[in-house]
């Protein structure tokens, strides 16, 4: 009998390390307001396949790993937005732009470079996953508390550009811990 496990996956970009390093200290500023997405998980993510077959996965691995992939350099807008796909599943939770809600992701701009683009552009479009409205961003961590969101906009974000050092397709164990399936090193 066939197996028929699935899992949600996801392509991503790692962070810089010097950008990740900035980062942790920024997230150690508001550590009473926002529980940080840890160190090893920091990420962009580029495109997110849900219940994912064993056929499907292969797939992504073979896309991930069978090509070349640009370099995109990572840097931050100082856009600062806020949100949970998971929350939104619950027709009590209602987005409110002025108030960063417990539970929801606090997420943090990044430059959509022509190199980003391509690189999710391509997966998404191979894969056929593609997703209106993309942002480009890097999550700080979940709201501990409701607050304002005038506060989080009103941080001061590192204006660190380095580049990106590999694409991963990765598995999300829970919303803040992830499992790195293949890692495809960039130039």
């Amino acid at each position: 009998m066939a197996s028929s496990r699935t899992a949600n996956v996801f392509f991503s970009l790692r962070v810089p390390v010097e950008l990740v390093d900035a980062l942790v200290d920024l997230q150690g500023t508001c550590s009473d307001r926002v529980e940080p997405q840890q160190r090893d998980h920091i990420h962009i993510t580029l495109g997110f396949m849900h219940d994912a077959d064993a056929g499907r996965l292969a797939d992504a691995a073979a896309m991930l790993s069978g090509r070349t992939w640009p370099t995109p350099a990572i840097a931050l807008t100082g856009e600062v937005r806020h949100g949970s796909w998971k929350l939104s599943k619950d027709p009590a939770y209602r987005h409110d732009e002025d108030v960063i809600q417990r539970q929801e992701q606090v997420r943090l701009g990044v430059e959509h470079t022509p190199e980003l683009a391509e690189i999710q552009t391509e997966i998404t479009r191979g894969l056929g996953i593609e997703e209106d409205g993309f942002w480009p961003h890097v999550t700080l961590g979940l709201a501990r508390q409701d607050f304002p969101t005038a506060e989080a906009k009103g941080m001061t974000l590192p204006s660190i550009k380095e580049p990106a050092p590999s694409v991963d397709l990765q598995q999300e164990m829970s919303v803040t811990d992830f499992r790195v399936l293949v890692r495809r090193e960039l130039a």
